[in-house]
């Protein structure tokens, strides 16, 4: 019954995940070679119900792009989040997660961060289709927050040179 249950919570988790967040997969995206590198000069904090997220300050480089946007990866674990659970406290965590930031070519649009999935957990309890499910999302960059419009992330976003 352990797998049973694991291979339940697995599923559940992905298909909560797919529902909640906004996923891009850099394969459907134009690769750049020699992108522009951005420099964020502060650490930036965002919050979002019980989640505090922080990106952390540091060289963001062009690493793909399509028609509405440029997508800038970060260095390895460049945002945490730190959740508090208002009514458990005590079962407080942060999780550090590489990332990048989405930049619209629209200089008026604000810019967002991305979570990059990393490789997941699969176990054979788990079964093959629960296990295909979880590995398809490896890489995909995931919009954990509602905030896709955010003008602070992109004013302190510095391109050298400019």
């Amino acid at each position: 019954m352990k797998g049973r249950s694991w291979a339940s919570v697995a599923l559940m988790t992905a298909l909560a995940g797919t529902a909640a967040a906004k996923h891009v997969y850099p394969k459907m995206l134009d690769a750049v070679a020699d992108g522009a590198r951005y420099s964020l000069q502060q650490d930036y904090v965002y919050r979002e119900k019980a989640a505090t997220f922080t990106l952390r300050a540091g060289e963001y480089v062009q690493k793909y792009e399509d028609a509405r946007a440029i997508y800038l990866i970060g260095g390895s674990h460049c945002v945490e989040m730190n959740v508090v659970p208002p009514r458990q406290p005590e079962f407080a965590y942060t999780t550090p997660f590489d990332c990048g930031i989405y930049l619209p070519r629209d200089p008026a649009k604000g810019a967002t961060f991305f979570f990059i999935r990393g490789k997941p957990a699969t176990t054979p309890e788990a079964g093959a289709l629960v296990n295909a499910i979880i590995r398809a999302g490896e890489g995909s960059f995931d919009f954990p927050t509602s905030n896709k419009n955010d003008t602070l992330l992109r004013s302190q976003l510095v391109l050298p040179g400019t």
